[in-house]
């Protein structure tokens, strides 16, 4: 299996780990009453369960640009050095992301954000019609 897909299952496996992370803050705020219904009279999330809720939003919007360069790279026999480390910059960049969003640090955050955003555009590079990638 290429190291691309490697790096996307365990980006998957991410997106789990932070929807947990949301799922455990928001049971620690709400009661079971409120989460067993339809959820239409809750209380705002405090700090935490939005900062939780907006990581994983933010990973849902990278991994849809992510994922499909991936496959294309894949399925087109594109891949190489480059789009192996645009995988693992993306990655490891979404790794670090989570924490830093969940506790608040700005500037890292940012840091690690651009990391991940420098990793699909390894890839997208890689797999355009015009690359001279192959």
């Amino acid at each position: 299996m290429p190291i691309e897909l490697s790096y996307l299952s365990a980006s998957v496996a991410l997106l789990f780990i932070m929807l947990g992370a949301e799922a455990v803050t928001g049971n620690l705020q709400y009661n079971t009453k409120d989460l067993l219904g339809a959820r239409d009279e809750m209380a705002a999330p405090n700090a935490m369960v939005g900062r939780c809720k907006r990581a994983t939003q933010n990973m849902l919007e990278s991994l849809a640009m992510f994922a499909p360069l991936v496959l294309i790279a894949v399925l087109a026999e594109r891949t190489n050095s480059l789009t192996a480390l645009g995988s693992a910059i993306f990655f490891w960049s979404r790794v670090a992301y989570a924490p830093t969003y969940w506790f608040g640090i700005p500037v890292i955050r940012t840091l690690v954000w651009f990391g991940g955003i420098a990793g699909i555009v390894l890839v997208f590079l890689q797999v355009l019609p015009f690359s001279g990638a192959a």
